[in-house]
């Protein structure tokens, strides 16, 4: 039985996903596991820079093998891209990463300990009503469906998951609020220093920060890094990011939205208007727009909250018949472009080959400083399950070759 027969059938059969059951990872077998195994002499102290799915997965990793670690975090709280809003609607909207993009046995595989006994509900993402607004009219594609599935959490989030299976493990050693914004390896001990100049040392670094940080230059590595490494991170483009989620008294809207041309519609990830929702145990009737990079420039770059959610609204009445303004109950906005530690979505192209740029900014500098993140996966970037992949492998690298 393959894993996605497995899940396909207990799907059907409308059962939650037991999906850290010893079990369902028999089943699912381990040849393709993100999880490494390995064994380490290691003994130093670890800094994580960011606490983010790629930080925090590192930390589980590091805990799990017994290595002494910290976790540095600019922000308030965890997640990074990974972020909820609880009390919008009678279910949690993942105002960041929303969807599960591959086998949702990966669930298992992050956490990799047939001890955690636990349900979640998965429900398969396949929506049915599916339409395209191309020349000032809307054209239905249903027959998409037929093509397109996949999976999301159907009563949590993926910041629940991170919450309930990964942040035990590393709570205790997160210090919030404290921007790095110098990292020295010149010396035998790494030394880090924060932006209100306290320091924190040791033996190896791992930074997670999202892409556009480092492209920002907002920390200083002294020694500066080389220039290949420079340019290589120049060279990963991640644009703009916004997510808009809005209640309506009736639901006048398709289960998905594109723009453009049928092919456009089904190519277009940039920008995309869907039922937030679909499958979820509600009575309530949410909106919802993605939109990234250049189609995403148009509200990031807005000054306020009132203008970002009045041109949406104007865009929805355009297309519906003006339903969206007399529907409008309350809406929540999540400008990724304006977090001043992210400052967009997530990496999206490459100028050049994406192997030999990933490749040069996953060098460590002088065995000392690694990098890891959803960027710098090479079969997984621009995810969740990416980012803990990343960190996972760089992780074994650094403690197996230390």
């Amino acid at each position: 039985m393959t894993r996605k027969d497995f899940i396909s059938k207990a799907l059907a059969l409308g059962i939650g996903f037991p999906f850290l059951s010893a079990i369902l990872l028999e089943s699912c077998g381990k040849d393709d596991s993100i999880f490494p195994k390995f064994k380490t002499n290691f003994s130093g102290k670890v800094i994580i820079v960011g606490a983010g799915a790629a930080g925090l997965a590192a930390g589980y990793l590091l805990s799990r093998y017994g290595v002494e670690f910290e976790i540095i975090e600019a922000a308030p709280v965890f997640g990074g891209r990974v972020k909820r809003v609880d009390g919008f609607a009678d279910f949690p909207i993942d105002t960041g990463a929303e969807w599960i993009h591959v086998d949702p046995s990966i669930l298992a595989d992050i956490i990799n300990n047939p001890d955690e006994k636990a349900n979640i509900d998965i429900v398969v993402y396949n929506p049915q009503s599916i339409k395209s607004w191309n020349n000032g009219k809307l054209h239905a594609h249903n027959y998409i469906s037929h093509f397109y599935s996949e999976w999301k959490f159907k009563n949590t989030t993926w910041h629940s998951y991170f919450e309930q299976y990964i942040l035990p493990h590393v709570q205790s050693k997160i210090v919030y609020n404290k921007p790095i914004v110098e990292i020295d390896y010149s010396g035998e001990q790494v030394v880090l220093k924060t932006a209100d100049n306290e320091t924190f040392e040791a033996d190896k670094v791992l930074v997670t920060t999202p892409i556009k940080i480092l492209q920002s230059q907002l920390i200083d590595f002294q020694p500066m890094l080389p220039a290949s490494k420079t340019k290589a991170i120049n060279r990963i483009y991640m644009g703009d990011g916004i997510k808009i989620f809005v209640e309506f008294k009736e639901r006048f809207y398709p289960d998905m939205l594109g723009f453009g041309t049928v092919i456009q519609a089904m190519r277009g990830d940039e920008k995309f208007v869907y039922d937030a929702a679909f499958g979820k145990d509600t009575t309530k009737h949410i909106l919802a727009l993605f939109a990234i990079n250049d189609k995403a420039t148009p509200y990031a770059q807005l000054k306020t909250e009132a203008e970002i959610i009045n041109k949406f609204i104007a865009e929805l009445d355009e297309i519906f018949e003006g339903k969206a303004s007399k529907n409008y109950v309350k809406h929540v906005i999540q400008n990724w472009s304006a977090e001043p530690y992210i400052q967009g979505a997530y990496s999206y192209t490459f100028d050049g080959s994406q192997y030999d740029i990933v490749a040069e900014v996953k060098k460590p500098l002088l065995n000392k400083v690694f990098f890891a993140g959803e960027a710098l996966s090479i079969n997984n970037q621009a995810t969740v399950h990416g980012a803990c992949e990343s960190a996972y492998e760089v992780i074994e690298n650094m403690l197996v070759n230390h």
